[in-house]
């Protein structure tokens, strides 16, 4: 499934997982719906994580917008 259009650039970042966590994001790679590479499934799981946060209360939906070519919360 194509994810959809994002409005803003993406950044990379780099992270340090274990063994085990790559091999678990490769095996979602497998499924056909986290992506085709480790770091897509990363991705993916960390912005369900978050929407899920959100969902939940954990975390503040913020809205964003862009102003002098960088991203910023409206919501300050």
């Amino acid at each position: 499934m194509a994810r959809p259009s994002n409005n803003f650039d993406s950044l990379t970042m780099t992270i340090a997982v274990t063994p085990q966590i790559r091999m678990y994001l490769e095996d979602l790679t497998l499924k056909g719906t986290y992506g085709c590479s480790a770091a897509e499934a990363a991705r993916m799981v960390l912005s369900k994580a978050i929407d899920d946060m959100i969902d939940r209360g954990s975390l503040q939906r913020r809205r964003f917008e862009l102003k002098d070519n960088q991203v910023v919360s409206a919501d300050a």
